[in-house]
């Protein structure tokens, strides 16, 4: 996908994302994300389209762990191209942990990817689960745990500089560490499109949907708001 395609999408999320904080969402609304780009693919991510439940991301917003406001996660496309560290979760060939530089009170959101989903029209789809704004000490300290698929030095260190000025920051933590390994850490090499047949065409699909006009609900109640 070229990149006006993402900004593109991103104005569609944004503007269902205002529909869902008004409470006049359709239900049952499928985000799309768009297609993975250079980073996301150089981690593994397979060529398909990206997708996010209205109902899910309703849900996450108002887990009583980590409770956030719907509107935190504007320009969720954009943020998830141009990630902050992706980390492996489990099986890094079934799911990955992506750190945007969205915030919710200082804290970085975790987006959760789980991959080759199949959706309601038995497409398959990598599907968002989890998003919530993530402690920073603790996604750093995967770092150390050799969990980093993809960093961003540059930002991720003034990360790690905001954390040595916290000094109620955990025990645990080692940021001298951290330093080091994000120092000498080499990202992925960048695989453009690597993708099979049976996802062939699926960029143009996903930026199509995205795009496709959504007839208005009859009544809708407006979301939580935290």
């Amino acid at each position: 996908m070229k990149n006006n395609e993402y900004h593109i999408i991103n104005e569609v999320f944004n503007a269902r994302l205002e529909d869902q904080i008004n409470g006049t969402l359709m239900a049952g609304y499928i985000y799309e994300l768009g297609m993975p780009g250079n980073i996301l693919q150089s981690t593994g991510f397979p060529y398909e389209p990206i997708q996010l439940s209205a109902r899910q991301l309703n849900m996450k917003s108002v887990d009583k762990n980590h409770p956030f406001r719907i509107e935190a996660v504007k320009n969720l496309v954009v943020a998830l191209q141009n990630p902050i560290g992706v980390f492996s979760y489990g099986d890094k060939s079934k799911s990955q942990n992506v750190i945007v530089e969205l915030q919710y009170r200082n804290k970085n959101f975790l987006v959760g990817v789980h991959f080759n989903t199949p959706n309601a029209n038995f497409i398959s789809v990598s599907n968002i689960r989890g998003l919530f704004p993530k402690d920073n000490h603790e996604w750093i300290n995967w770092i150390v745990q050799g969990k980093a698929l993809y960093i961003n030095k540059k930002k991720i260190q003034k990360l790690i500089d905001i954390q040595g000025i916290n000094h109620s920051e955990p025990t645990y933590l080692d940021l001298n560490l951290a330093t080091k390994i994000v120092k000498e850490f080499k990202n992925p090499t960048k695989n453009i499109n690597n993708y099979s047949d049976k996802n062939k065409g699926s960029g143009t699909d996903c930026f199509a949907n995205a795009l496709a006009p959504i007839p208005k609900p009859k009544s809708t109640a407006k979301v939580t708001k935290n």
